[in-house]
């Protein structure tokens, strides 16, 4: 076939060709009709998607709704005006200059709709919103519907499924070729149908029947309503009329009234793998807590929380003889002997969100007077005043408000705040049961009493006091000589503040105390870490600093939980994993209450990494919070130390980071085959360049002929250069075939190993195949 017949074969396009005649599928073409129908079918697909949820978020699921019919109705009218253009100015039909920008723009106001923070949107903070969407798909399983919970990115993935369904038919009503016909139509119906159906499966709908037939009514007008001549609209609706009858007689035969799909075993792959449960007992032995690293809990606060502060589970008020164990029911001490103002000063709004963890108490800060709101569970008291737990588990998803009083009042205050502790709190914050040796003369353990810090009072026993007193029961117990160090270390001491700096200060590195996780089991475990191998972590620092403050007249007690996390900037919360799980010491000061203190080393991988809470009872002496106190990470990376944000919802993040990744694939293959195909020079200078990034450049003077001896071993490769040279000298036209150049490439690797394969070809790309004109044959790719 000669050129002039290929030319023959394929006409160009003209400046005077004007634009395309409209064929069959145009002819009933009325896009005005079709944008209703969408905008009816949607309609009642989102007011169906509302039941959901409550309240409704009824103006967000319009706005989305909006937002698809404008992409459906303008991209198709700007698209053939760009056809139209190309057509009369003669140029081949080109990737359009408006569709991408406008799908793109529509679908990143979707997000911002669907509840995504605009200024997120807007500086396309990618991992920080699929961090996000993964926790909302992480939650999902676990959710009951209608959703009436506080988590916003469970309402927002609830949102975003509305959003996919509703852009999903726009696209394929605005990009699809119209020449498909019916499976164009059909391919926008099915996710309008979900968006109407999916709903059904998880709120029964009032009178379905009724609404099945509401939703076959919509359809048909969606998918034949504009091609439906005026003269047959009366026997067209008479047949839908009787069809649908036909649909409400046989339709409660066929409701097997279960699922067709499982959907809820589909979701159950959203949720985190492996889901945590603590138990906060101490045992003192090696440390049994989960330490995987995966996000349990996240906290916001308004106003926002202490830097160092802490997310207590359980207090542990009462001393057994040889750990802390939480007490009787009601133990603890309120906010009694607290002034209102003092309370309104240090207290704050907390808003906590369970990841990969299940539990039954619930996670606060400080001391919780009233019970968490916007929980579907049951809440009770917990055992010590102050904390509360929940009837059944919370799990993955669930959230909830608490308000707390947590203070943390500067060093100068502390040391003023004196002694005058309430009775309740001298009572039950200054007693020990200490077990008697020997343990085989069947005598038993002893409570003491011990007096308050400065009162030169002695201990009391409570339990046998005409056969024991105080003294006499602490020198017969295995804490004989801890008493000892205590009452050394109090009578160096001005104020109860001085007596709590000192033991923090004795637990010490300088005193020989080493952090370990795994000290060996003894009777008396924290005797054992105190007088003999001062091997410990949170559980034994915490138990034994508790236990020394109260042989120093200082109420104190063990608290649980976790500690700070990780704070993030994008999203303003704390995100805390398993590794955060600790121990810590409360003390109680008059006027204030409950001071939280960390004597555990700050090497530990509890507080690895983050400012730790200082000696001097959270205030950091001078009343300044640290910088490293206030750092924070940008969303998606990990925190420092064992901190790992985000891992619980690395399942869900994995098949949105892997559809981006296929969407930006998709949009370079899209561009790649729309790159213009190079003319002799190009293709000339392409193998100038290619042999000097290949490691073989030519010397000046060199000509074609000879680089084209050079690859004589390689017919095709030698062809390759040929073409070239006679296009460029003999007025040719043949351009170099894929083969060929796949060929040069291969001689350009050749002998090189892998980096010279990598070389050659970055040095000579593929390039997509193309016609060229009136006269080329293929260009190479």
């Amino acid at each position: 076939m000669t050129t002039h017949t290929q030319v023959a074969v394929m006409p160009p396009l003209r400046k005077d060709a004007g634009p395309r005649h409209r064929g069959a599928e145009d002819a009933n073409d009325r896009p005005l009709v079709r944008l209703a129908a969408f905008g009816a079918l949607g309609l009642y697909g989102v007011v169906r998607w509302g039941t959901m949820m409550q309240p409704a978020p009824t103006w967000r699921l319009l706005g989305l709704l909006a937002g698809a019919l404008v992409l459906a109705g303008l991209a198709p009218v700007l698209l053939e005006r760009e056809r139209t253009v190309a057509a009369l100015q003669g140029r081949a039909e080109p990737l359009s200059v408006v569709g991408g920008p406008l799908a793109l723009i529509a679908i990143l106001a979707a997000f911002a709709i669907a509840g995504v923070p605009l200024e997120w949107t807007a500086h396309l903070r990618v991992s920080v919103t699929a961090n996000g969407i993964g926790e909302g798909l992480s939650a999902l399983p676990g959710i009951l519907v209608p959703y009436n919970g506080i988590n916003e990115w469970v309402r927002t993935v609830i949102l975003l499924g509305a959003a996919v369904l509703l852009f999903d038919a726009a696209l394929l009503l605005a990009f699809a070729p119209p020449a498909l016909g019916d499976v164009r139509r059909a391919g926008a119906a099915l996710p309008l149908i979900a968006l109407v159906v999916v709903p059904a499966t998880l709120v029964h709908p009032g009178f379905p029947y009724l609404q099945g037939l509401l939703l076959f009514a919509l359809l048909v007008f969606f998918m034949w309503g504009e091609r439906i001549p005026p003269g047959r609209r009366g026997g067209v609706l008479l047949a839908c009329a009787a069809t649908g009858a036909i649909g409400l007689i046989v339709a409660p035969a066929l409701d097997q009234h279960s699922p067709w799909i499982d959907y809820e075993a589909l979701t159950r792959g959203f949720t985190p793998a492996h889901v945590e449960r603590f138990d906060w007992t101490q045992r003192y032995g090696p440390l049994t807590w989960p330490r995987t690293g995966n996000t349990v809990l996240d906290v916001q606060s308004s106003p926002q929380a202490f830097p160092g502060e802490y997310w207590k589970t359980e207090n542990l008020d009462t001393f057994d003889g040889v750990g802390w164990a939480a007490g009787a029911v009601g133990t603890g001490g309120g906010l009694e002997a607290v002034s209102r103002r003092t309370v309104a000063r240090y207290t704050q709004k907390l808003t906590v969100t369970i990841h990969a963890m299940s539990t039954t108490q619930v996670i606060a800060a400080g001391y919780a007077a009233s019970p968490p709101a916007d929980l579907t569970t049951p809440t009770g008291p917990g055992d010590s005043l102050g904390t509360w737990t929940t009837a059944t588990p919370l799990h993955v998803g669930d959230s909830y408000t608490v308000s707390v009083y947590a203070p943390h009042p500067s060093a100068t205050l502390l040391r003023q705040a004196g002694t005058n502790y309430p009775a309740e709190i001298a009572r039950s914050g200054l007693t020990l049961t200490m077990p008697q040796n020997p343990p085989s003369d069947g005598v038993a353990p002893q409570t003491v009493l011990f007096p308050s810090f400065g009162s030169h009072a002695t201990p009391a026993d409570q339990t046998d006091p005409t056969s024991f007193t105080g003294s006499s029961a602490i020198r017969s117990s295995p804490y004989a000589q801890v008493y000892t160090v205590a009452q050394s270390l109090a009578r160096k001491s001005k104020t109860p503040y001085a007596y709590v700096q000192r033991v923090m200060s004795f637990l010490s590195t300088a005193n020989n105390f080493t952090y370990n996780e795994f000290p060996p089991v003894t009777k008396y475990p924290l005797a054992t870490f105190l007088l003999v191998n001062k091997l410990g972590y949170c559980q034994q620092f915490a138990g034994s600093m508790a236990l020394m403050l109260r042989m120093g007249g200082v109420p104190a007690r063990v608290a649980t939980g976790f500690t700070t996390g990780v704070y993030d900037q994008n999203t303003k919360r704390w995100f805390v994993t398993d590794t955060d799980a600790h121990a810590w010491v409360e003390a109680w000061f008059p006027h204030y209450g409950w001071v939280t203190f960390d004597p555990t080393p700050a090497a530990a991988p509890a507080r690895g990494g983050r400012a730790p809470i200082s000696s001097s009872g959270n205030s950091f002496g001078s009343g300044q919070f640290p910088t490293a106190a206030r750092r924070a990470v940008a969303a998606g990376t990990s925190g420092g130390g064992s901190a790992t944000h985000g891992a619980s919802s690395a399942g869900p993040v994995l098949p949105v980071t892997l559809a981006v990744i296929a969407a930006l694939l998709a949009v370079a293959f899209v561009a790649w085959r729309r790159i213009a195909p190079l003319g002799p020079e190009g293709l000339l200078g392409e193998l100038d360049r290619a042999l000097a990034r290949s490691g073989r450049p030519i010397s000046d003077g060199v000509t074609l002929a000879a680089v084209e001896r050079r690859f004589r071993t390689s017919p095709d490769a030698a062809a390759y250069v040929r073409k070239l040279r006679v296009a460029r000298f003999a007025g040719g036209t043949e351009m170099p075939t894929l083969g060929q150049r796949r060929a040069l490439r291969a001689q350009l690797r050749a002998g090189l190993g892998f980096g010279g394969a990598v070389r050659a070809l970055w040095a000579l790309p593929p390039r997509p195949q193309r016609h060229r004109g009136r006269s080329a044959r293929r260009a190479p790719s």
